[in-house]
């Protein structure tokens, strides 16, 4: 496999230890700073974002793959961002349209939304396929790819268009992985806290797969909230008591 990261972020103002030394925008919250004696304006964050959208576009045309499968899909505030004021200017439409579930097979238009949502924080999750490529998303503004065949003509046009393609060394594998089972309780504020951690070492990706009825295009090495509905997929060899705790199955990525 091939990984990538993809940035607007120009190696050359780099250290020799990788930090980056300019001051430029990592966020659509930054929008009327200014950043080197330049205003962050909303006309420069939407034509940077349709930049990283063409780019994956790119990269999945140079792969022939034409659908990505939703992975570790949290939208547990979506609702309330998409309400607030100060984002309206970030909200389309289709945002409000996309209904998104864990596994679900989206096509280059839906992509592309999810992009967009993702690049706003509106969402989080990653886009894979067959364990022949990944999309995920990191802080201020950093996009990973991880691919089979890489296009070298596709690595250039990106380059053309203002964003720098680099080779990634921070990776995971998306074939290993670690389970945890998490117990957690409720502090007074209503937060949750981890009570207990235990290592699954029998839990593999393809019982994951098959208890949560995915699909086998799903990686399967995601993390979720244990409910009464899909707890059968400890097949009666964990207690859950779950009046009293909540529990989560984390999925612990092996970096390589």
């Amino acid at each position: 496999m091939h990984n990538y990261r993809i940035t607007k972020y120009n190696p050359k103002n780099r250290d020799s230890d990788g930090r980056y030394m300019l001051d430029e925008w990592t966020c659509t919250s930054e929008v009327g700073d200014v950043f080197n004696g330049v205003e962050f304006k909303r006309e420069e964050y939407f034509e940077v974002e349709a930049k990283y959208v063409s780019a994956v576009l790119e990269f999945l045309r140079s792969e022939s793959i034409s659908r990505l499968r939703v992975v570790d899909l949290e939208t547990r505030f979506t609702k309330d961002y998409l309400s607030e004021k100060e984002n309206e200017w970030l909200v389309s439409d289709t945002f409000h349209d996309m209904k998104l579930n864990e596994d679900q097979s989206l096509d280059f238009l839906q992509i592309e939304t999810v992009i967009q949502m993702n690049l706003r924080g509106f969402i989080s999750c990653r886009l894979e396929i067959n364990e022949t490529f990944g999309l995920r998303f990191g802080w201020d503004y950093y996009m990973y790819v991880c691919c089979l065949n890489p296009n070298s003509d596709a690595v250039e046009r990106i380059n053309e268009t203002g964003l720098f393609v680099e080779n990634s060394d921070v990776v995971y594998n998306m074939k290993r992985c670690d389970f945890y089972l998490q117990t957690c309780s409720l502090d007074e504020d209503g937060n949750s806290l981890v009570e207990e951690e235990i290592l699954l070492k029998e839990m593999t990706r393809e019982k994951i797969r098959q208890g949560l009825g995915l699909s086998q295009e799903h990686t399967g090495n995601h993390s979720f909230e244990i409910t009464k509905e899909n707890s059968s997929i400890f097949k009666g060899k964990v207690e859950f008591d779950f009046p009293k705790h909540e529990y989560y199955l984390y999925c612990d990525k092996i970096y390589i």
